[in-house]
């Protein structure tokens, strides 16, 4: 790989393979990957390439951004925000880690997930096995953390992340779609049960 253009074209096949159809548009990658996590989500995904941050030092920075939640209701905006938060410090320092940060922008009312590497035009093969590298485990992530979101977004109070950290070291394998459905269920069901009974 010579060129920024070699690169993102590049780019753009890694991630119609992993996520589906790609559109581009001014400069932007955008794929709508769906199926995440055991409620089946559909998400936005956008890649783009922006001008390096530093003048004096001219590294192009890859930006990935994914949107989950749209229309959130002003009502739960300081509950979405606070658990954006501890869901922030859980994939920094936790037993789940990630790369990005979850946000919250409010003239689009969306939840999102932004995550900005910085691109080496003197290594851009070295660099694009670390894109490949981030792009398996955003997959992953979203998969891990997309129900999480959702359902924070439809009702702050309906599960904490504490008890959604529970329910994923409660799961063998991730990857049973089943197993997790069934522990999820099992789950709201104690949480009614305790809410009920205070």
């Amino acid at each position: 790989m010579n060129t920024i253009e070699e690169f993102m074209d590049s780019l753009e096949k890694s991630i119609e393979e992993l996520f589906g159809e790609t559109h581009i548009k001014s400069g932007v990658i955008r794929s709508l990957p769906g199926n995440l996590g055991v409620t089946a989500a559909n998400v936005i995904f956008e890649a783009a390439m922006e001008e390096g941050f530093n003048p004096e030092n001219p590294y192009p920075v890859l930006h990935f951004h994914v949107t989950l939640a749209k229309d959130i209701e002003d009502s739960i905006v300081s509950k979405v925000l606070e658990g954006l938060n501890e869901l922030n410090t859980t994939i920094s320092a936790g037993s789940f880690p990630g790369f990005g940060c979850f946000g919250y922008y409010p003239p689009l009312r969306q939840v999102y997930l932004s995550y900005r590497m910085p691109i080496n035009p003197d290594a851009l093969d070295k660099d694009f096995d670390n894109v490949l590298y981030y792009l398996g485990t955003l997959y992953e992530q979203l998969d891990i953390f997309v129900d999480f979101v959702l359902f924070l977004c439809d009702d702050p109070e309906k599960i904490s992340l504490k008890d959604y950290m529970n329910y994923l070291d409660s799961i063998a394998d991730l990857n049973n779609m089943e197993e997790r459905i069934n522990e999820l269920e099992k789950r709201f069901e104690e949480l009614e049960k305790e809410t009920k009974d205070v």
